[in-house]
């Protein structure tokens, strides 16, 4: 079997709800693309591996590492349905039901939890018998539903007991700040609190930020039209940041010399030191709209540069960076108003293109990190990502991710203290303890990230 050697790296990714369904179906589509458009078999190889098994159906189709689950069927039905060139999805994988959650933590999370579990149970050993070495499990699940959030929590706590040796990363799609789920407080609040007692680490995305990012693009031309909302459109943009830091690299250090890849495991490892901190957030740059990629050939210097100042304000967009915020030791200001500080506990980065970029010194130094000791893993492909020549992301576990906390926290409370909607819950088995322990646990996260000093 041409993949034996990759099989300690391989990860599975488990769809959940209508958003994780649409999100991962790019994200695989976008994985296989990018390995078979390699020339280097060791790279397209270690891709497959890790995200596609070595067994092919009669007609050649890579099976995805895949569990697809949904309440309702039409977007499980419509991924089997859209199946990739190349690749495919197992098409006893998956869980469904007849009738959705009704945008209800506590409906996914004990009702379809329970009586789904067994069937939920078979369907991941089946994989880890087709799969028999798993490093890590990628959950792609929103916060602001009833089934990506509750069963997305109670898949992630089955995960921990039938795959104990597997690191399990949760990719969580944050509401809109003004959002139409009236209760996406209240099932954010108790899907973050869950998580934080069963995840190894939460890539927080958040939909505000790629809508208006998507609005920028498609006003230049990345199939937008008009600079409207487009969920297709957002969902692409996640699942493209997503893939550039799941795609295979090498530590900076290795990549000369060819050592193996990093696994995804380790760079998890390396980004949560601490079980206190686990929220991480990305960038990439450039971010450019289709029209625009074929004419950008940015420099490794000017791609770092952007990308530290993206950092150091907590955003994924390039445009409108305020490069007076700058470090203390910089002339900036320690005033928590301004856009920094935001202390870093770990970061990574990962470049892509040729060549291989110097030791650049944009993310060491350190009064960037937290007690001035950079905890920074880099790491390196050759390969060009989506037809650039080359570009850097990050992943960062820093003091601001945890900036939309006080917000949500804040609305959720007053919809409790009002009891808005609380029977809804109280009929599927959360009662109001159950309420208070999950906003005691978020505002603990929330307290621990704000009071990181440098």
């Amino acid at each position: 079997n041409e993949y034996k050697s990759y099989l300690r790296m391989s990860t599975v990714v488990i769809q959940v709800g209508q958003c994780g369904n649409q999100v991962g179906h790019e994200l695989l589509q976008r994985l296989y693309a990018e390995a078979i458009s390699s020339s280097d078999e060791g790279y397209k190889s270690q891709c497959l591996g890790q995200f596609f098994s070595g067994g092919q159906t009669s007609s050649g189709l890579h099976i995805a590492n895949s569990i697809l689950v949904d309440m309702e069927t039409k977007v499980v039905n419509r991924c089997l349905g859209g199946d990739g060139e190349g690749w495919c999805y197992d098409r006893h994988a998956c869980v469904t039901a007849r009738e959705g959650s009704g945008n209800n933590w506590a409906n996914g999370y004990y009702n379809y939890g329970e009586t789904l579990r067994e069937e939920m149970v078979e369907v991941i050993r089946r994989i880890t018998d087709r799969i028999p070495l798993i490093s890590t499990v990628l959950v792609i699940m929103s916060s602001a539903g009833g089934t990506g959030s509750g069963l997305g929590c109670r898949i992630t706590e089955i995960l921990r007991y039938i795959i104990p040796g597997a690191l399990i990363l949760n990719q969580v799609v944050l509401p809109f700040r003004k959002g139409e789920v009236a209760v996406q407080g209240y099932n954010t609040v108790l899907s973050l609190s869950s998580l934080y007692r069963s995840s190894d680490g939460l890539v927080l995305t958040h939909n505000d930020d790629y809508q208006e990012l998507w609005k920028r693009l498609s006003r230049g031309g990345g199939g937008g039209g008009k600079g409207g909302m487009s969920f297709s459109g957002v969902n692409r943009l996640i699942s493209s940041h997503l893939a550039g830091m799941l795609l295979p690299s090498r530590p900076l250090q290795d990549e000369v010399m060819g050592n193996d890849f990093l696994g995804l495991d380790s760079l998890l490892e390396d980004l949560v030191p601490h079980p206190g901190y686990k929220l991480l957030r990305g960038t990439m740059m450039p971010v450019v709209s289709d029209i625009s990629r074929d004419y950008t050939n940015s420099p490794w210097e000017m791609l770092f540069k952007y990308s530290r100042q993206m950092v150091l304000q907590n955003s994924i967009n390039d445009e409108g960076l305020i490069w007076s915020a700058r470090l203390p030791s910089e002339g900036g200001s320690r005033n928590r108003n301004q856009p920094y500080p935001n202390p870093i506990v770990a970061m990574a980065t990962v470049s892509r293109g040729k060549p291989t970029p110097p030791s650049l010194p944009h993310f060491s130094t350190p009064e960037l990190h937290l007690q001035g000791c950079p905890r920074v893993t880099m790491t390196h492909s050759s390969h060009p990502f989506d037809g650039l020549e080359r570009s850097v992301f990050t992943i960062t576990n820093s003091a601001r991710n945890a900036d939309f906390l006080s917000h949500m926290i804040e609305e959720a409370w007053r919809k409790f203290n009002a009891k808005a909607f609380l029977y809804q819950y109280e009929k599927f088995g959360l009662d109001l303890d159950g309420f208070r322990e999950s906003f005691s646990v978020v505002e603990k996260i929330n307290k621990d990230y704000r009071g990181l000093v440098i």
